[in-house]
């Protein structure tokens, strides 16, 4: 096995197209008292309410120009189509936070495995 250590990572380029990576992820259980499973420069999930989350980032982006991708374990198990995970409307993104929550049809709902990435 080899080990590869370095101080600066650069985004590199092939053929014209810039190569894009996660700049933030987060696994996290969103039931009862919410914890982060697995993550990396997110430094915590604050449960504002049912179905209702803020990441915040252990370190904060330039601009709020990111791109979030969620994904969710569904609210009922005969049925996974149409939960998902969004950035809420009524809380716009910043550079350190960003408020997401889970919807299935229409309503807010807690989910037991939550997905996120952040890319940039």
């Amino acid at each position: 096995m080899s080990t590869l250590k370095v101080n600066t990572l650069e985004e590199a380029t092939a053929g014209g197209a810039t190569f894009f990576t996660a700049k933030a992820w987060v696994n996290f259980n969103g039931t009862g008292t919410v914890a982060i499973r697995a993550g990396g420069n997110v430094s915590s999930v604050t449960d504002n309410g049912t179905g209702q989350y803020t990441l915040s980032y252990s370190t904060s982006f330039s601009d709020v120009s990111y791109a979030l991708v969620g994904t969710c374990r569904g609210a009922d198990s005969s049925d996974n189509s149409m939960e998902h995970i969004a950035i809420s409307n009524n809380y716009p993104p910043t550079s350190s936070t960003t408020r997401i929550h889970n919807t299935w049809y229409t309503a807010y709902y807690d989910t037991e495995m939550a997905n996120v990435q952040v890319i940039r």
